[in-house]
This record gives structure tokens, sequence and C-alpha cells, in this order.
């Protein structure tokens, strides 16, 4: 069945997460994504953190189903290459630190002259402009500068970072949409845009509601631990075989179906309880009740229990569990990227399912420079190719195996 994306193609420098992230949706529905890495070693996820017969699972997950090609932007041969290839390409993105494309000589002025269609895509973790447009940043830098972090934690404890890469992956999403946006204008106007996407953005979006209250009130929001600070009860209690549901009761009615599937009555007849503002008031001793509840009943028990009155709850599970979880199973959650030299890794997919496209379980992952030959025979000839490109790729060989040798 056909993909939505067939016949766009995606020039794409980015490496580590967010940009990765980026294109690997673009790829995954259709897009010809063309991976450009700098020679000797590529994108730093091709060695670590975890290595099998020298390839890695990082890189496989981030980058599965993309062409990969070897480009040294500061060779004016390589770059004449690259400005060919943009000749028709859609989009161009990249995840430098702001300045890098252009020291290349590589800016949206320069790719519009050759293409008046192209997109072209920067993220980074603050923006193209701005005091903080050159600071170097990473997901965990990002977090503490947008806020995240400040209501990340156990109330009254040490502030955390969230355990997933939530502002690469947030920036990663939102220049995925903005791309595809700018990708459909140009095919109606014959026109390109530049997209500029700022990781600390992306999560400051993402605290919609937090920002809005204290944007409102000006209060300072903290962190609150499990709990939600619009609901009560809530929170991750433990039952009586150690593991935890995660309980959140919001609406009144979510709360009648509680204290219904938990045999408690005499909480629904208590007045002080009866609106949501109070119960919130009164969250302490809600959490103590329900503990004392979940404490006595196995996990099993009361997932019964809840799920005959719809309840809204969740297990908390470690990785085991999800990887096992009846649900991920049904939605194929987990795929396969297999590089050339056979080993294959089992990496989480897209989380799109779309309607006449069939769920692609099994992937190709690309050595490093694996298509630069396929590639760039469009843009030149063969002698000239295996001139420019036959030592590169023998320095990138040597480069990888010390690399490789040392881990």
């Amino acid at each position: 069945m056909s993909k939505p994306l067939e016949g766009i193609r995606i020039l794409d420098f980015s490496q580590f997460l967010s940009g990765p992230i980026c294109t690997l949706l673009l790829s995954d529905f259709g897009a010809e994504v063309v991976k450009i890495e700098n020679p000797p070693l590529g994108d730093n996820t091709r060695y670590g953190p975890y290595i099998d017969q020298e390839v890695s699972s990082h890189y496989a997950m981030r980058n599965r189903g993309k062409k990969s090609i070897v480009l040294n932007m500061k060779n004016e041969e390589h770059k004449k290459l690259f400005l060919k290839l943009a000749e028709t390409a859609d989009a161009v993105v990249d995840n430098y630190k702001p300045g890098t494309m252009e020291k290349f000589g590589i800016t949206y002025e320069v790719l519009k002259e050759i293409n008046p269609r192209i997109v072209f895509t920067s993220i980074s973790g603050y923006g193209q402009t701005g005091p903080y447009a050159t600071h170097a940043a990473f997901d965990q830098t990002v977090q503490a500068e947008s806020g995240v972090m400040s209501i990340t934690g156990e109330e009254g404890g040490a502030l955390m970072k969230c355990g997933a890469s939530v502002a690469d992956v947030c920036g990663g999403l939102s220049a995925c949409i903005g791309t595809l946006m700018g990708i459909y204008d140009a095919q109606q106007t014959g026109c390109g845009r530049r997209i500029d996407v700022s990781m600390m953005d992306s999560l400051v979006f993402g605290l919609e509601n937090q920002f809005s209250t204290y944007l409102r009130t000006g209060e300072v929001p903290g962190p609150k631990g499990n709990r939600m600070e619009a609901a009560a009860p809530s929170g991750a209690y433990r039952c009586k075989d150690g593991i935890r549901l995660m309980v959140t009761v919001t609406t009144d009615a979510q709360w009648k179906n509680f204290c219904e599937a938990l045999g408690k009555q005499e909480w629904l007849e208590k007045e002080e309880w009866a609106a949501r503002e109070q119960r919130v008031g009164a969250c302490r001793e809600l959490d103590e009740l329900v503990s004392q509840v979940f404490a006595s009943r196995t996990s099993g028990e009361l997932e019964t229990m809840l799920l005959k009155k719809q309840c809204v709850f969740g297990r908390v599970n470690d990785f085991e569990a999800v990887k096992n979880h009846p649900q991920v199973k049904h939605r194929r959650t987990f795929v396969n990227a297999e590089f050339p030299n056979g080993v294959a890794f089992q990496v989480p997919g897209n989380p799109i399912h779309m309607s006449g496209m069939e769920r692609q379980t099994e992937y190709p992952a690309a050595t490093l420079g694996y298509h630069t030959f396929e590639v760039l025979k469009e843009a030149s000839d063969e002698e000239t190719l295996h001139r420019l490109f036959d030592p590169v790729l023998k320095e990138v060989r040597e480069a990888e195996k010390k690399v490789y040798e040392k881990s």
C-alpha cells in the first residue's frame, strides 16, 4: 500500500535525537530521508551506549529506514554535490547549534535561490535568534531552563528531570509538523519556508495548563510528586503485592464510581468530600485512606474492582512489563531495525496508525556512508565519485574500527 509522503525527499543533517525523531516520522510515512553524515565518524549515536557487532541500538532506533551518505561540507566539491541534491529536494533538516549551517555557506537564501520550493527546518535548544540562541543545549539542560524540572519530583524534595528525553522528542515532533506544513504550502504556492523550532518553546507549550494558571494568578507552581493538582484522590498507591496503581479521580462522577468500586459507600456520604474542590483540599486525608485500602488487596484484585466501575487507573509498569503488555503486543508497538551485517535491534516504532497503510515492523538500518554512491550518482559521474569518496569511505572504516576496538 502507498504511503502518504512517497515522492518527498528530505536532506537530513540532524544527529543525536531531536532532529532524527523529526525525520524518522517523515521516513516512516514514505519520505526518502537522506541522512548526511560528516566523515569520518558521522552521528555520535553510532558509537553507544549499546553496541553489538559494531552497530548501535540508539542509531537503529532513531535512523532506521533512512539512507546514509557522507559529505564534508567544508570541502567545496562535497558542498557542490549537496547543492545539486538540494535542487530537487523538498526539505533540509538540521539540529546543529545555530550558525553552523551558515559556516558551511548554507542559508535559506542560498537554498531558495536554487530551489524556491525548498523548506529549511532547524531545531535547536533555544531558537535561531535571541540572547540564548548560541547557547549549547542538551535535553536535560532545556528541561531545566524551560521550567519542567521545577515541577518534577516529590513535594518538598529534590527537583528532578523527567526520565524520558522530553525536550528532544517534543522538539522533534514540533519540527516534523512544521516541516510538513512547509512542504504542503510549497506544493500549493511554489514557495518554501524557513522553519525555526526551539526545544524550549516546545516544552513551554507542553506546560500549557501550569503556565496559563501561573500567568493569570502569579502563583509559582512546584513539584507535587505523583499527585495531580486538580484531582483527589490521585497518586501511585502501593498494593498488597508491592505493585503500584496510578489512580486519578477528577470529576464527581468518577468519585462515585471509585467509592463504589472499593465498596466505600461511607466516603460518598461525607458531605465535606462531595465536590472536587473539597476533595482536593482533603487530598492528604484521602491519600491515607486509599493507601490503607490498596495495601489490603493485590493489584489484580483491585484492577478487577476498578475496571467494573470504569475507574481511571494504570499499573505502574517497568520496561519488562511494557514489552509484554497485551496492548503493546496488539498494536505492534515494537519494530525491528536490521543492519547490513545481519544484526537487528528491536526498537519502539512510530505511534501513528493510519488507514490504508499496513503497519510496518521490519526496517533496514544503514552503516555510515552505505548509500553514498547510490544517492550521489544523480549529482555527479562515477569517476568523480570514486575519486572523491573512495578515500573518504576508507578513512571512515578505519576510524570506526579504532572506536569499536576501544569500546
